[in-house]
């Protein structure tokens, strides 16, 4: 009898190299707001066209969400990656907003139909003991491109005016995920669940299990916290005197890459709960922090820290949704989680500005540690509620 695989099997690799290559069309558009300036078009406006693909996402994937499944997702592959390349060839040669708008809207689209399909393709791939490791890697293989490609785009001084040209060659690289229709899963990892769609009532039932719906409602609350940092902290760091206040991000993201690196072995070694729930604590903590900030030393020694509790976190989340799920809802289930961090990129900003405005940074902060927390008892509540032996969780 043969061997298993193990984690690294072909399919596995290949199916994190169309991992990497999609972040990295979406990292691309870093830069986006640039060339809407080059456009002309103004900051209030190019607002809605640079969030239009999130706001189509968070449409998109609860409807598809029961509906991709080992059966199907390469069709939706298939689907997603042309309608992708479409989108980025459309907005590299439109200039007016209505286009531009349709253009991301149709990006979002793609974007989020084929990481559907590469979700649910990789959980066929994933040991059952291994899931903290397999999703450790994901998420790095996904972080990569944001740590490379904006200090990518200094060094070859791509001007705001050269975007265009960018996009046509993203659109070509968009087609290359097709190339999983002539690589076929392994037999023997497709045929372990039932291949047919879990439905509207299968997504239901996942709904209504205590444990799968506090998992969710954690990664909603952990996103909206997280974006809220992504988008306001620089606008902080920068009121507060802090020289660099960009550096945050670049220390976060080296640590998120070492703790994913060198610290995967130790998810799926030790339960996988209380090492997330530790990350959401170490997250919140740094949070609360930050506006007692009155050097740059506290400010990046909180950005390493809170590196920590994003990369233990983050891919602990999906690890555990991973265990908690029976074998047919794998799939979808990571999907959902995917619509929460939707949800949760699209309120964070959003209300984040909305407490910035009235009550200043201070009170933000505090907000974004108490919404940490409720993750964090969120967390625990998936915990208890799992009907996973604890030794697995």
């Amino acid at each position: 009898m043969a061997k298993p695989a193990g984690l690294f099997s072909p399919g596995f690799l290949t199916i994190n190299f169309q991992f990497a290559l999609v972040t990295a069309i979406a990292a691309l558009f870093f830069a986006f707001s640039g060339y809407l300036a080059h456009l002309g078009v103004s900051p209030a406006t190019a607002g809605f066209i640079i969030s239009a693909d999130a706001l189509a996402a968070l449409i998109i994937q609860p409807m598809i969400a029961p509906l991709v499944h080992p059966g199907t997702s390469r069709y939706w592959l298939f689907g997603g990656s042309l309608t992708l390349a479409a989108a980025l060839f459309m907005a590299g040669h439109v200039t007016s907003v209505p286009f531009l708008v349709t253009a991301r809207m149709l990006q979002g689209t793609g974007f989020i139909c084929v990481v559907s399909a590469l979700i649910t393709m990789i959980v066929q791939l994933i040991p059952p003991d291994m899931s903290g490791r397999a999703f450790g890697w994901v998420s790095l293989i996904r972080l990569i491109p944001y740590a490379i490609i904006p200090p990518l785009f200094d060094v070859m001084k791509i001007a705001p005016s050269s975007f265009g040209a960018v996009l046509n060659i993203a659109a070509v690289a968009a087609l290359v995920p097709v190339l999983a229709l002539a690589l076929p899963l392994p037999r023997q990892a497709v045929n372990r669940v039932n291949s047919r769609s879990p439905g509207l009532s299968g997504m239901l039932d996942s709904l209504r299990t205590p444990a799968v719906s506090m998992l969710l409602a954690s990664a909603l609350l952990f996103f909206c916290s997280y974006s809220a940092i992504f988008f306001y902290l620089k606008q902080f760091g920068t009121v507060r005197g802090i020289s660099n206040p960009s550096l945050f991000f670049t220390i976060a993201t080296v640590v998120m890459i070492i703790v994913r690196l060198f610290g995967g072995w130790l998810f799926d070694r030790y339960s996988k709960v209380p090492l997330c729930i530790a990350g959401l604590f170490a997250a919140a903590v740094c949070y609360a922090l930050l506006p007692l900030c009155t050097s740059d030393r506290m400010f990046f020694i909180l950005a390493g820290f809170s590196g920590l509790g994003w990369g233990i976190a983050m891919p602990l989340q999906a690890a555990v949704m991973f265990d908690i799920s029976t074998p047919q809802s794998r799939g979808m289930n990571q999907n959902l989680l995917i619509v929460m961090m939707q949800g949760g990129f699209f309120l964070g900003p959003f209300l984040g500005g909305q407490l910035i405005s009235g009550s200043g940074f201070g009170t933000l902060f505090t907000c974004l540690a108490a919404v940490t927390f409720a993750a964090l008892f969120m967390m625990v509540g998936a915990g208890y509620y799992s009907s996973t032996p604890p030794s697995s969780i």
